[in-house]
């Protein structure tokens, strides 16, 4: 058995050795997805607790050749890596208590969590104007009320994609729960089968998608994907999908590439860079060669950047059919949905539910919100609001009048996402808290625009005018038309 001092000597490029679950392993230019930035760092170190950061526990085998494992160490004689992390008075500590709605969430959040955990949940693309355009966007529809109608009592209940849900929103898929709670998903899977709603679990989840299944029998999970370069490993990841009892596969096709995150960037260089002269010193011998050169500079890589190095960029909607046949006939939603041409070639290309999103303003900076785009498709496409096709919508939502004007409007479920990771700094209780706010904010509201079920939500209760202005109105021509004339 090895010690930990004899370990301690392997902290270069040329040779780094990394400890593990008290294992060592031999990552000399092992090409680790966020550069070898992220192997100096813990070179010669046991990296255990930042590792299981991002990895499911127990997952190393999965991601590193056995040929890389030297054997075990006596980890009495290592001494443990303590994460720099910035003083904050705790005197007056954020507290559940005192988060009313859910932007309280977010900054209790922004005290509680680490700064890279803050700045990956929060960041978004370029100036974050798409981001807060997402919020703004609900802000320019006024809801008409109807009175005089017996509220008494109200019925939140629906079904999305056949499955029966107590309320018409569910968990959105984001990445890096342990980031912000040791439990991290499972908080969230355990709050979606609590309150009876579905949860779409995260591609990049920090608990493996066979723990979250194991959370609870009867619960609605649907997987998350993005497609590999590597087709073979989708169909492997699909197949452990359906063993694991997913209902649904939400593929996202906005993110060919990872957006430019700067929050997360910044915060990525800040420490991991800024104050260590090894790491400026291999930053510099791998910056880029001249502002045009097309890789991005490695010190600046945020996680954003690192989790999506494997996407595969040539997605087409032939893939659809690939999707389904692989996994038994599931189904199968687009997630990412921007304009009325590509909600009518996901629904004519099988899609089971058209996703609306512009993945939280995250990855280019301009996109339309999921308002705008539904506005968009009853301008342009309005036959598929009477289809099978589910629409469902994400981004910005934060109070339960959102949800009113969206389902309105036609949406068929609404996806909440930062609110819901913001609260795992408080675990259980807190995505306890943020579904129960969200559920009695639905419910006064419905009942205050003279509805007693979601079915009663309908177009005449919402005026749109001001940010159907904004609408694209250009020429417009039914991409469906076409495929169809080809046929």
């Amino acid at each position: 058995m090895m010690n930990g001092a004899e370990v301690a000597k392997h902290n270069t490029a040329e040779d780094l050795w990394m400890i593990v679950n008290g294992q060592v392993y031999d990552l000399t230019g092992f090409p680790h997805p966020g550069g070898q930035r992220i192997l100096l760092k813990y070179a010669g170190k046991d990296a255990t607790e930042p590792y299981e950061e991002v990895h499911p526990p127990g997952t190393i085998e999965n991601n590193l050749p056995k040929d890389k494992h030297l054997g075990p160490v006596d980890m009495s004689t290592v001494d443990k890596v303590v994460e720099k992390v910035e003083e904050r008075s705790k005197q007056e500590g954020p507290s559940l208590v005192n988060c009313l709605n859910l932007d309280d969430f977010e900054k209790a959040a922004e005290q509680m969590l680490k700064t890279k955990a803050w700045a990956y949940y929060r960041s978004a693309a370029d100036d974050e104007l798409t981001h807060d355009w997402n919020r703004r966007s609900y802000s320019r529809l006024r809801l008409r009320p109807r009175v005089m109608r017996d509220v008494s009592t109200v019925h939140l209940t629906t079904t999305i994609l056949g499955h029966k849900s107590e309320l018409p929103f569910f968990i959105a898929p984001a990445a890096m729960g342990r980031l912000a709670h040791p439990e991290g998903e499972k908080c969230l899977a355990r709050g979606a089968k609590l309150y009876g709603i579905p949860y779409v679990v995260s591609a990049n989840s920090s608990v493996s998608m066979e723990e979250l299944a194991a959370q609870g029998a009867d619960q609605t999970l649907f997987y998350q994907l993005y497609v590999n370069k590597d087709r073979k490993k989708t169909e492997e990841q699909l197949k452990r999908v359906v063993k694991a009892g997913f209902k649904a596969i939400i593929v996202t096709v906005d993110a060919p590439v990872a957006g430019k995150r700067e929050r997360d960037e910044r915060t990525k260089l800040d420490l991991d860079a800024a104050d260590d002269p090894s790491m400026r010193k291999a930053v510099a011998a791998t910056a880029p060669d001249a502002p045009d050169r097309p890789q991005q500079n490695p010190a600046a890589q945020g996680i954003a950047q690192t989790l999506g190095s494997y996407v595969d960029p040539a997605l087409q909607w032939t893939d659809i059919a690939w999707m389904k046949r692989v996994t038994g006939g599931l189904p199968i939603v687009v997630k990412g949905i921007q304009s009325a041409e590509d909600a009518a070639l996901a629904t004519h290309y099988g899609a089971s539910a058209i996703y609306l999103s512009n993945h939280g303003g995250r990855q280019l900076e301009g996109a339309p919100s999921s308002l705008e785009t539904l506005l968009e498709i009853r301008k342009y496409e309005p036959w598929i609001l009477d289809s099978k096709t589910e629409i469902w919508c994400d981004g910005g939502v934060r109070r339960g009048t959102d949800i009113v004007k969206l389902l309105a409007l036609g949406a068929k479920a609404v996806g909440i996402g930062r609110p819901f990771m913001y609260s795992l700094a408080f675990g259980d209780d807190g995505v306890n808290q943020v579904a129960t706010i969200l559920r009695d904010e639905l419910a006064q509201n419905v009942r205050l625009v003279g509805s007693t079920k979601l079915s009663q939500l309908e177009p005449s209760l919402v005026n749109a005018s001001e940010l159907e202005q904004d609408i694209y109105n250009g020429p417009y021509d039914s991409p469906v038309k076409t495929v169809l004339a080809k046929l």
